[in-house]
C-alpha cells in the first residue's frame, strides 16, 4: 500500500501539504518528505509545503493564508497551460 510502490506511474502535478508537529500516528512528515524526493528524483512534477508549528489539522491564520497562496499559485501554474 506505500505509495512508493507507484511513485514511477505519477504523471499528474501534485501538491503535498504536511504540518511539521503532525502529531497523527499514521502520517509522519517524514513520510511527505520521502515521497517528494522520490517524486523529483523521477521528474514527477510535484510540489512540497511544510507548514511550521502545525498539526494535523492547520490553526495558525498565517499559515492557513499562505495555504491557499500555495493552492492558488499551484493550480494557476498548472491549469493555465
Amino acid at each position: 500500500m506505500s505509495p512508493f510502490m507507484n511513485a514511477d506511474k505519477m504523471k499528474t502535478p501534485l501538491l503535498l501539504v504536511h504540518g511539521e508537529a503532525d502529531n497523527n500516528p499514521g502520517t509522519f512528515t517524514l513520510q511527505t518528505e520521502r515521497y517528494f524526493q522520490a517524486l523529483k528524483g523521477l521528474g514527477a512534477p510535484a510540489r512540497m509545503v511544510i507548514l511550521p508549528k502545525e498539526s494535523h489539522g492547520y490553526a495558525a491564520r498565517e499559515n492557513i493564508m499562505h495555504l491557499l497562496w500555495e493552492q492558488d499559485q499551484f493550480l494557476d501554474k498548472c491549469l493555465k497551460k
